[in-house]
This record gives structure tokens, sequence and C-alpha cells, in this order.
């Protein structure tokens, strides 16, 4: 009887164990996440999280909000599982990351833009690179300039790209993109740089087109932020956007990032006026 006894309470103990290693098991599409979110992609991402959570209710995922240098240090120190990015690694940051041996997996997800933005009552148009250059080395001091802080990945791509990795001047440092959008709609003559996302059904503020190329016969060809101008990098201020993950194992991270690169998930970047970077989505206008 003992001997049954004790059989019986080894069998339950086991089962009990085998139980709780099944409900701890690792699943694409069940358990609890923090995302973290370049704030210029924020807008999609949620949108993208909507529908994952809606088709997979055994899905939890918190968006946390970031700027790109914050959002890359966050999964490099491993403190963030997938970080959803405007920019890819810098020399430094790819450095760090191979003397730790991280095994960071990183996804295209899809084409978004910086966009130059003022007052829609601002006479203004149209705008060139050089323009935008000469405002934000300092040689012009015509336009007030907002942009978001250092970190983040609309300062880090001016400073990058159009300004040769030099430091911007003359400019006015504001916490966020949102910021900066009130900022222009509140001062006159002023200019701003977000996200193109950013700007999405917002009122009272107009989107420069953006020109760069010069035709053979000297006319400047100008791009309005157009989805298709995206894709094909015609407009000039394009960026290849960029989920890294160090999910181990094939955990929500995982599954999170394959639905944002599947064929459902670009149509949500392109139903949000983002190019779709690894399908192929009929662009409708």
């Amino acid at each position: 009887m003992r001997t049954l006894t004790k059989i019986s309470f080894l069998f339950l103990y086991f089962i009990l164990i085998f139980t709780a290693c099944n409900e701890r098991q690792i699943s694409p599409i069940k358990g609890s996440l923090k995302c973290y979110v370049d704030e210029s992609l924020y807008n999609v991402v949620k949108a993208a999280r909507d529908t994952f959570v809606i088709l997979y209710p055994g899905s939890s995922i918190e968006l946390v909000s970031a700027k790109a240098r914050e959002g890359i240090a966050a999964v490099l120190n491993q403190e963030a599982k997938i970080f959803i990015s405007t920019r890819g690694l810098n020399a430094e940051e790819k450095a760090f990351s191979e003397k730790s041996k991280l095994d960071l997996r990183n996804f295209n997800f899809c084409y978004d833009a910086i966009v130059p933005i003022v007052s829609v009552n601002d006479s203004k148009f149209q705008i060139t690179v050089q323009e935008i250059k000469n405002l934000i080395s300092g040689q012009t001091k015509s336009y007030k300039v907002f942009v978001p802080e250092h970190n983040s990945g609309v300062y880090e791509y001016l400073k990058e790209n159009v300004l040769d990795k030099k430091e911007l001047q003359n400019i006015t440092i504001v916490k966020s993109e949102e910021e900066a959008i009130s900022k222009v709609k509140e001062t006159k003559k002023s200019i701003g740089f977000v996200g193109v996302i950013s700007v999405n059904d917002v009122k009272g503020i107009r989107v420069l087109e953006l020109g760069s190329k010069i035709r053979s016969d000297g006319e400047v060809l100008y791009y309005k932020p157009y989805a298709a101008y995206l894709i094909t990098k015609n407009y000039p201020f394009t960026r290849t956007t960029t989920i890294f993950l160090n999910d181990i194992g094939i955990g929500l991270a995982s599954g999170f990032a394959t639905f944002l690169t599947s064929f459902e998930g670009q149509k949500i970047v392109a139903k949000n006026n983002l190019g779709p970077a690894t399908v192929p989505i009929k662009m409708v206008k």
C-alpha cells in the first residue's frame, strides 16, 4: 500500500511538472511582450499590433516609444527582445554587438521617410535638399528650424546623410516629433522635420515637396513622400527601416516580427502610406 501510494504521488508530481513546463512553453502567438518602436514608426506598428492581438487573443504586446539610439541600446544590452528602428547599426553599435557575441537578428520592415513641414498658412510649397542643408548648417536663417532631439532617428539621419556627419547648427531641439509639429503650427516662418507617418491626418501643417535631382535642362525634380516614391527611393529622404530581434527560440517577439514582415503586415504598412519592403503589395492611390 505504501509502495502504491508512493508511486501515485510520484506520478502526480511528474504530471504537475509536465503541465507547468507546457504552460511556460515558448510560443510565437502567446504570452506578453514589450515591443520597443521608434517614434517615427509608432502609429503603423500600433495598427499592426492591434490586428495581431485580435488574431491571437492569447498575446499581449505593450509598445514602448523610443528614440533610435535608445531602442538600439535596449536590444544590444538585452533589455528588449525587439526594437523596430528607422536606422541600422552604426559602426560603434556593430562593434559592440560583435564583441558581445550577440545573436542579434535583423529584418527589413518598410520604407518610410523624413519630411519637411511648414504651417498651412506658409507660402512655401517646395524645398530642395540644398536649401535644407543650408538651413541646418546655419548658412541661412530664413526659417526657424525644429528637430527632435539628438538621439532621434530624424536628427541622426539629417546629421549622417545631409551634413556628412556634422552636428546640426542654428536649430531648436524639441523632445519629440509631436512637439516639432506643434511648434511649427504656432511659429511663423518655421520648418520642422519628422517621420512621414507622424503627419498622417494632422491638420494645420503642410508637407513640402522635396527636390534634389536636376534634369539636363536644369529643372529640379520635386517629389512628395508617396509610398511608390519611397519604394523606388525617388523621394530623397527615404529610409529603410529595420526590425532588430534577440528573441531566444521562437517566442512572441519572433511571432510578431514574422507578422510585421508577412503579407498581412505589409498590407497594414501600405494602408498607412508607407512602402512595403518584404512582399509586393499593390499600391492604391
